[in-house]
């Protein structure tokens, strides 16, 4: 009776102990979830941005999607990049669910700081497409991409998305 009792306590215990790993691991899929939701609701309004750029959308579709942007960015604090990018959650530790460089957790700070910075960037695009034509909207967001989204984040920490 007690090697009974012992084999099922040492299973209950191997149960419990993988139920939990496998439940960490369910926890740090959403996670991984609401960071790429995060970051499609940031280009579905770069869309809108883009669209007036290239003479496909109007001047409010732009007006809007940058707004967007700001009420996104204004929420990428150190506490977000906590939350959304915790340990864990790299492409090595989930391979083809995300393209997070393992690399992205040994620099927490510049990516805690990027944040502020693509906010400013944006203020100052949300200035030029409620007063730019569509020419220099498109010029200012490509602009936008290339010195804040990719300099600051996607270029280092970030492994190309293959389309």
């Amino acid at each position: 009776i007690y090697r009974g009792v012992l084999a099922a306590g040492v299973g209950a215990l191997l149960t419990a102990g993988t139920a939990g790993v496998f439940a960490q691991q369910g926890d740090k899929a959403a996670t991984i979830k609401a960071r790429k939701d995060f970051m499609e609701d940031q280009q579905h309004a770069y869309n809108g941005i883009s669209a007036f750029g290239k003479g496909t959308g109007d001047r409010q579709g732009a007006i809007d999607g940058v707004n967007k942007l700001l009420e996104l960015s204004s929420k990428i604090d150190a506490k977000f990049i906590e939350t959304y990018f915790p340990a864990g959650t790299s492409a090595t530790d989930f391979p083809g669910e995300t393209h997070a460089k393992p690399e992205l957790w040994q620099h927490l700070d510049e990516a805690k700081a990027a944040g502020p910075k693509l906010h400013e960037a944006e203020l100052k695009l949300a200035e030029v497409v409620k007063t730019g034509d569509a020419q220099t909207v498109a010029q200012a967001g490509t602009a936008l991409y290339r010195g804040s989204c990719n300099a600051l984040c996607h270029d280092q920490f970030r492994l190309p998305i293959q389309r």
